[in-house]
């Protein structure tokens, strides 16, 4: 399951193993616990490195499902039911984007530090449909000083306004 976890949601989950026995006695537990307790620790705090933060429009309404991508690293987080989101990173200078259908995507160049993730909220404005006017203009003969749009443009416009509307 964890492989299909960390690929397909915002899941990441591990198996850790102390020892070649599954199931020890009891007697052993504490002496386990003593010699991996530090170091478990230490592994559970590294869940703070990377970035967090929310993603919402420009009334400051939650974002649901917005995609958060880091350049170069094919593996991308959405945000949750209130915007929210967080993605594990190594210190070091990032691109992150957040986009989400129906807005404009927004890129940050992002600094992570060791130990407390940075903070980092995005504020999606509306995509503004691209209109254009086709046909003649007022008062000229068709064919003089008409614009015409290529059918390669028509057809892409058309293909624009079906994703803005969502599915059938």
């Amino acid at each position: 399951m964890q492989d299909f976890n960390y690929l397909h949601t915002n899941c990441f989950d591990i198996t850790l193993e102390l020892s070649c026995n599954k199931f020890p006695p009891q007697e052993e537990l504490q002496r386990e616990w003593l010699g991996n307790q530090e170091a478990l620790i230490q592994f559970l705090e590294e869940v703070h490195q990377g970035i967090k933060g929310t993603v919402l429009d420009e009334n400051y309404n939650n974002l649901a499902n917005a995609v958060i991508s880091v350049s170069g690293i094919n593996h991308d987080v959405t945000s949750g039911d209130h915007g929210d989101y967080f993605r594990l990173l190594l210190p070091g200078t990032y691109t992150v984007t957040a986009k989400a259908p129906g807005f404009d995507p927004q890129t940050e160049t992002v600094t992570v530090g060791p130990a407390e993730p940075t903070l980092v909220n995005f504020y999606l404005k509306r995509s503004i449909p691209q209109v254009s006017s086709v046909g003649r203009a007022p008062g000229r003969r068709h064919g003089v000083g008409a614009k015409v749009q290529p059918q390669a443009a028509r057809k892409k416009e058309m293909e624009m306004r079906q994703l803005q509307r969502g599915p059938a």
